[in-house]
């Protein structure tokens, strides 16, 4: 890649050490990619997609995955083109708009950074991820991250309105909420982004219905191309932005966002509920959401026992979940203190008449331990030896409506048993997730063939009871060869033909959310851990 790219700005790596570094992320899989590039804004990825377009035209495929944190548990940040890191450059922020409560920052921003500018402010960005203190917006952006505060103010895609990206044309786009005449204007103008205007509305148009009717009814899903949510409920308003957020960076590269940003609760406290049986855990969770909490978790005896080892301090102000098998931790948040003890105590009165043993608190150092071990859950089952047993992360972002969910439980540990694993749970249980991430022996030479069984078999459960395969992590090599048990032919073939409409020589992030296989990612799960 020289000649042309003698106007780049960024770095460029092709160093054995440097593509080893990038070949993996937060998932199981290793791709090595062909070098890694940091471009230093937006002229350099305008350059970069340009010639790629031109190469494609010689018949010189070329393409390049966006990475930020490298948090990615599905595998949407690997490649074997190129790598962009857009966390060396990309890291601007601009002013916090208080009174509107905005922040534009480039796509490489840290979450952690943007919590040191909204914080002072009272602010903060609701798609609080347990991996908020390393993963970066871009990352989100592209897997239409979501955490704890998603039970009350939605996934990244109802926190973001306008986004900047570099589209296969080689121009910067800004894409945000359009009424129906604006929309007009956009149809009738000449270029690529006209066409992509008219190629969007037709499709639309054109599969209305299908599209209305072969998606998931859950309260977040991330698998896919999200179709249904570019026109407003009442089809006032219909916002490109809304396609690019959960595309995994195949449809463009994010240059800048727009975020929205909501004030802090003064006040907040925690009913924890610990259970003996996980089939309890349906009944408490539904209990606990007709008060309308702020949020909804949970952790088993596993996750505990670990946070005794890594985290003793916080184990210990955490005690009450010591020798139960499971704790659900609701979540309530005001700026009236008398609301919150009234709702809190509806919760708590409610659970406790049923015989649940359940319990308030109100100090914060306690109620941030026990976020701590939540959060921490994943990356403590990551790092702990288990000698030829490995965390392997590739049943953890199933969602299932919650009438469905103890029965789905019954019939999911049944599979599991056949397996003779041991696993974890915790998650975001008030929407229905669950993470779910089990100790597989690396050393036995069918290992990755049994882990996509595996994965068959909980993502044909999860369809069975109208969930859905992807609620955060999105995806990535994993979960794409899957894409049309759960939507089905006709919709995976409308996911294709925006692929295409977008980027007609797959320039961006090939193999993920669509023409992925089941053979490729079987090939690349990585025998050995992350060191």
């Amino acid at each position: 890649m020289s000649g042309p790219l003698a106007s780049l700005k960024g770095e460029i790596k092709t160093d054995t050490a440097s593509r080893q570094a990038y070949s993996r992320d937060a998932s199981i899989f290793e791709v090595m990619p062909q070098g890694v590039i940091a471009p230093k804004d937006a002229d350099d990825l305008k350059l970069l997609v340009s010639m790629a377009t031109k190469l494609a035209v010689q018949g010189r495929a070329t393409s390049f995955t966006a990475r930020n944190g490298g948090t990615c548990m599905s595998g949407g940040s690997l490649t074997q083109g190129w790598v962009l890191d857009m966390s060396a450059h990309f890291n601007q922020l601009h002013k916090v708009d208080e009174y509107h409560k905005r922040l534009r920052v480039s796509g490489g921003v840290m979450h952690r950074d943007i919590e040191k500018a909204t914080h002072p402010k009272g602010l903060y960005f609701a798609p609080y991820t347990s991996s908020h203190d390393i993963c970066g917006i871009g990352g989100m952006i592209g897997n239409n991250a979501s955490g704890e505060k998603s039970l009350q103010h939605g996934p990244t895609s109802q926190n973001i309105d306008r986004l900047k990206v570099v589209v296969s044309d080689g121009n910067e786009y800004e894409f945000g909420p359009l009424t129906k005449r604006q929309l007009g204007v956009k149809l009738k103008q000449p270029g690529f982004e006209g066409d992509l205007y008219r190629g969007v509305v037709k499709m639309l148009d054109d599969n209305k219905h299908l599209i209305a009717t072969h998606h998931p009814k859950t309260i977040k899903n991330a698998a896919g191309y999200a179709l249904w949510e570019l026109w407003n409920e009442d089809r006032t308003v219909f916002n490109m932005a809304r396609l690019f957020i959960g595309s995994q960076g195949t449809l463009g590269i994010t240059t800048e966002a727009e975020l929205k940003l909501v004030s802090i609760p003064k006040f907040s406290r925690m009913i924890v509920t610990p259970i003996s049986d996980i089939h309890s855990l349906t009944p408490v969770v539904t209990m606990a959401l007709k008060h309308k909490p702020a949020s909804c978790e949970t952790f088993d005896h596993f996750t505990y026992n670990l946070a005794k080892k890594y985290y003793p301090s916080d184990a210990k102000r955490a005690k009450i979940a010591n020798g139960k098998q499971l704790v659900v931790l609701t979540i309530f948040e005001s700026d009236d203190r008398e609301e919150l003890e009234r709702t809190s105590n509806a919760a708590w009165a409610e659970l406790s008449g049923v015989g649940f043993d359940t319990f308030g608190i109100d100090e914060p150092s306690v109620i941030e331990s026990f976020l701590l071990i939540r959060r921490k859950s994943t990356a403590m089952l990551l790092e702990h030896p288990h000698g030829t047993y490995h965390a392997q992360a590739f049943l953890e972002d199933s969602i299932v409506p919650l009438e469905h969910y103890s029965d789905f439980l019954i019939k999911l540990e049944t599979i599991l048993r056949a397996y003779d694993m041991t696993y974890t749970y915790a998650g975001h249980i008030g929407a229905g997730s669950i993470r779910l991430i089990p100790l597989v022996d690396m050393a036995r030479p069918d290992s990755p063939a049994r882990i996509m069984e595996l994965e068959t078999r909980v993502n044909d459960l999860v369809l069975h009871y109208h969930g859905s395969i992807s609620v955060d992590h999105n995806d990535g090599l994993i979960r794409t060869p899957f894409l049309t048990r759960q939507y089905g032919e006709h919709m995976v073939t409308l996911f294709e033909q925006i692929k295409n409409l977008f980027d007609p020589f797959h320039i961006f992030n090939p193999g993920k959310k669509v023409f992925g296989s089941y053979d490729y990612a079987l090939k690349h799960i990585a025998r050995e851990t992350k060191q």
